[in-house]
């Protein structure tokens, strides 16, 4: 990806140093509108799939959140962008889930490959901006409810499997990798908290997956430390209502 672009993505500048904040960065997302996963031979399901357009409405925003969130506006700053819409032709943009090797092939490719279709960013305010960013993302695609049950299943056990603070470094060096409690939110759900640091700055971030339906959930919450004496201080209940508040506001 262009960094320039990643940028872009993640708005996050400060001084000379630029925190990108993606949900993962060993690959590059698939373009189209391609199924997540192959055809069934079940029968017609009789659950409605939502579009783009519907998944977008049910993002969460600040004022969800609280009044000390913001919103990056993202792809609708694109020449007939729509809020929260990703249009197709920068579906290559966004960021991906991260995945080691051990997660297996197939897990692998279809992390690369997922066609998320709505997407945001929001920023909370820090005391000190200048040592400390939290940023969480959220990104949605629907398909039809067997699809979406088995893409989960296949990258919730892709990146359990990863479980061994063993994952591709990239731009960060990544540090451990442990099982994280959230809320019983959706159908399913899998979460996951990683520790990682670069020359500069360290990040703290939990991973969220849920499957709620015919809809597939990514959250991710990045907690970045700037300063060498920012200490990650997130709670577990911000994260928690966090968590339940995107999750409330899916079809």
């Amino acid at each position: 990806m262009n960094r320039a672009v990643r940028l872009a993505i993640a708005a996050l500048t400060v001084c000379t140093l630029t925190v990108i904040i993606t949900v993962g960065c060993s690959g590059r997302g698939g373009g189209g509108a391609a199924p997540t996963t192959p055809a069934t031979t079940a029968g017609p399901s009789t659950t409605a799939v939502p579009s783009a357009i519907e998944l977008a409405d049910h993002l969460a925003t600040p004022a969800d959140l609280g009044p000390d969130w913001t919103l990056w506006e993202g792809f609708a700053e694109w020449p007939g962008g729509e809020p929260g819409v990703v249009p197709d032709d920068q579906r290559d943009l966004l960021p991906t889930l991260q995945l080691c090797p051990s997660a297996g092939e197939e897990a692998v490719a279809l992390a690369e490959g997922l066609p998320w279709q709505a997407f945001t960013q929001l920023h909370q305010e820090t005391e000190d901006p200048f040592a400390t960013m939290v940023v969480a993302q959220q990104l949605l695609l629907a398909d039809e409810p067997d699809r979406t049950t088995q893409t989960f299943t296949t990258l919730r056990d892709g990146l359990a499997g990863c479980q061994t603070g063993n994952l591709p470094a990239d731009d960060w060096e990544i540090g451990r990798n442990d099982p994280l409690e959230v809320p019983a939110v959706g159908d399913d759900r899998y979460a996951e908290r990683t520790s990682g640091f670069d020359a500069q700055a360290r990040r703290d971030t939990r991973l969220v997956l849920v499957r709620d339906g015919p809809v597939l959930m990514a959250i991710r919450i990045d907690e970045v430390l700037i300063s060498p004496d920012a200490e990650a201080a997130l709670p577990a209940d911000t994260v928690n209502t966090l968590v339940t508040t995107m999750a409330d506001k899916l079809p």
